[in-house]
């Protein structure tokens, strides 16, 4: 290996009070285990694969402190886990710390690069026998210590953000369910259903086509020869509608229609069709992404909740086909029970709530990754002294 690889560039003038180590000498890294999604049975126990918790599981196989990494799949993202896990054989985890700190483990080998490492074979990937060899730089377990407290600090905020918004998310879908599926809003007991397109629905209430009720925007062909990592617009593709963020930018100019502002639904037209609320300021619409942006009648949360259920009907009739395509024809089949003025209003009103939190929320975390991943290969390469570090002031 190259000595000069992006992995070793702390190393070559470590910082008083650290030593020159290798990652052997850290900790022992471990493949974790099969476990076949017709194996699996409920439980408490999440299961960890190469991006992060995909369920859970009625057995347990590595106790916490956990840190995980993935060995093939998604490379590079390290996660920390304080329960205990099954760690998926897509991953490496730590089995031994060697008295090292847990936390100050997983900040070091996010700092690795390791993403860099991927081989060769015929299903890229990093092996164990790969990175135990790399040269890192270790400080003074006190060192380790006020490092891993200082990253755990940012952690565990964005953590305890995630579980609030996951309860507004939980809070919402029961609202509508409430008022939406089992008109059980309000003053209900007084009105009486009447047949409709959509089956019975509460007197006064009427069905609406999604064009009725949303401003409909689709992407614009941004060329990506243009796509950089520094341009003054941010550019929204399939790819990064399950993250709810973007990396992609690029200079060139395309239009107001195809803006997109914090709170659009945004759909991916391909492949599965994944939806999310936008929360990450102005950006752009790429080809192939659709903007649902509520224009009065129904609050976009609620106008969001609504599109759940027929997209993923979409998923189910159109994703088994050859070409997985959405187009604007199988939108213009949405029709959507819509509440009556006062209900509507009423409605309107608690869903603006929930939706102001959690965007608010999702751009909070966004601060604190930034700042973070500002901090973090600082911190580890002792380029920042972590007692230097007023970690009220950061994380106020």
């Amino acid at each position: 290996m190259n000595s000069r690889a992006p992995w070793n560039r702390f190393c070559e003038k470590p910082v008083a009070d650290f030593e020159e180590v290798t990652l052997g000498d850290v900790v022992n890294l471990k493949r974790g285990y099969d476990l076949p999604k017709k194996d699996r049975v409920a439980g408490p126990y999440p299961i960890v694969s190469s991006s992060g918790r995909t369920g859970l599981h009625a057995e347990c196989k590595a106790e916490p402190p956990g840190v995980v990494t993935g060995r093939y799949g998604t490379i590079g993202e390290v996660f920390y886990v304080n329960e205990p896990y099954w760690p998926l054989n897509t991953t490496l985890y730590v089995q031994d710390f060697k008295g090292n700190d847990p936390r100050w483990v997983a900040a070091l080998l996010e700092s690795l690069d390791l993403a860099s490492l991927v081989s060769s074979a015929a299903v890229p990937g990093v092996n164990r026998n790969h990175l135990h060899p790399l040269k890192v730089c270790r400080p003074d377990l006190a060192t380790q210590h006020r490092i891993g407290f200082a990253v755990g600090a940012f952690e565990d905020l964005i953590q305890n953000n995630r579980r609030r918004i996951q309860i507004l998310e939980e809070t919402a879908r029961l609202l509508y369910r409430e008022w939406f599926v089992h008109f059980r809003f309000p003053g209900h007991e007084d009105v009486e259903l009447v047949d409709s397109e959509l089956g019975p629905v509460p007197k006064g209430w009427e069905v609406a086509n999604l064009f009725e009720l949303a401003d409909v925007g689709f992407g614009f062909s941004f060329k990506s020869k243009h796509f950089v990592e520094d341009g003054r617009h941010p550019v929204v593709r399939i790819r990064d509608i399950p993250k709810g963020e973007t990396a992609t930018f690029t200079d060139e100019e395309s239009g107001e229609r195809y803006e997109i502002h914090d709170g659009d639904s945004l759909i991916g037209m391909d492949g599965d069709f994944h939806m999310c609320r936008w929360s990450a300021g102005l950006a752009y619409l790429n080809q192939r992404v659709c903007r649902i942006r509520a224009v009065g009648r129904l609050e976009q949360m609620a106008l969001h909740l609504a599109l759940e259920a027929p997209i993923r009907r979409f998923n189910d009739t159109i994703s088994g086909t050859t070409v997985a395509h959405l187009g604007k024809r199988h939108l213009q089949e949405i029709d959507i029970a819509v509440p009556d003025s006062g209900t509507a209003t009423a409605l309107n009103e608690r869903f603006q709530s929930l939706m102001d939190l959690e965007i608010n929320l999702r751009k909070q975390n966004r601060v604190l990754r930034e700042a973070r991943d500002l901090l973090l290969p600082r911190l580890v390469s002792g380029e920042l002294d972590v007692a230097e570090l007023d970690l009220d002031g950061v994380l106020a």
